[in-house]
């Protein structure tokens, strides 16, 4: 899969294109990049995404949305979903300020060669608002290109979406982000030297740095798994301050790997949360905190056993 970021004329010819930021990579985004992969089989043309670095909100509203999904790991879905391209662009001022007829001439077409276009049912182009499904039909039929409009997929009567998967993740639902996303929610970074609290009271945990615009569960305990080098490991995890131990000033991510005992620090691990086990609490003693542990670990390896 080959990965530009630098538009130009001509970049690319003859392409299956899949349009939107695709946050989380869930199951209503894979209904719209499939469409995409199948399109271009059929037509014999090359698939492609066209997504952003920064969410267009950071420039439309100034107001960012925290990530569910780092770029890096967005990267990897489109691989595994069979897309030939990806084109990741700079929503710059210049962008923001086309219209939707410009856009399509000038991107889609002149640069990425369009020829089939494939957007969400709520897909939106251009600053004059224009963009809408029925203009990109009409757009279609004059210039040759086919149009396909993916309609919302619902769970539960639910229309899947990045907003609503953020809903479920900040309120501590792993297992609802979870069906959404087709996967279990998940961060990813490197194994950081911590103070070593949970070494002491016989807990010893992996301590996550997680990036700025990452979003995390809410602060609590939550049953997971640890991936680490290609190998999966059952996992308690915090999300929180340590009020018996510290309190400290941010949120962190801790993850007690369960039998478990090698030096990982600098180590690259996936976190996945699948379940929330019990809201953040400040106990009264380190001996009641240790028992407590000693519960959720309980709880977490129950979880996992009937999944």
């Amino acid at each position: 899969m080959q990965v530009y970021r630098e538009l130009k004329k001509d970049l690319l010819k003859n392409t299956s294109l899949a349009l939107g930021v695709f946050d989380g990579v869930h199951a209503g985004h894979q209904k719209v990049i499939a469409d995409a992969v199948q399109k271009a089989r059929m037509m014999n043309l090359t698939s492609a995404v066209v997504t952003f670095f920064e969410h267009p909100r950071q420039i439309i509203c100034g107001i960012v949305p925290d990530e569910i999904t780092p770029l890096e790991d967005k990267l990897q879905f489109f691989r595994e979903l069979g897309i030939d391209a990806v084109i990741v662009l700079d929503f710059t001022e210049e962008l923001a300020q086309m219209t939707a007829e410009q856009y399509l001439k000038t991107v889609l077409q002149g640069c990425l060669g369009a020829k089939s276009i494939t957007v969400g049912y709520n897909h939106r182009l251009g600053s004059d608002k224009k963009g809408t499904s029925d203009f990109l039909k009409e757009y279609g039929d004059r210039h040759d290109i086919l149009i396909n409009i993916i309609p919302p997929v619902k769970i539960n009567e639910h229309v899947v979406s990045s907003s609503v998967i953020r809903g479920f993740i900040e309120s501590g639902d792993v297992s609802s982000a979870r069906e959404f996303l087709g996967s279990p929610f998940k961060v990813k970074g490197e194994v950081i030297e911590g103070q070593h609290l949970g070494r002491k009271i016989g807990f010893p945990t992996a301590n996550l740095l997680v990036g700025e615009k990452q979003i995390l569960p809410l602060r609590g305990v939550y049953s997971g798994m640890v991936k680490l080098k290609a190998q999966e490991y059952n996992a308690v995890i915090n999300v929180g301050r340590r009020p018996t131990v510290g309190n400290f000033d941010k949120d962190l991510v801790e993850a007690h790997i369960l039998n478990f005992d090698e030096d990982i620090y600098g180590e690259i691990i996936e976190v996945f949360f699948l379940d929330r086990i019990r809201d953040e609490k400040k106990f009264d003693s380190i001996e009641d905190l240790k028992k407590q542990i000693e519960t959720d670990c309980k709880t977490a390896v129950r979880y996992r056993s009937i999944l």
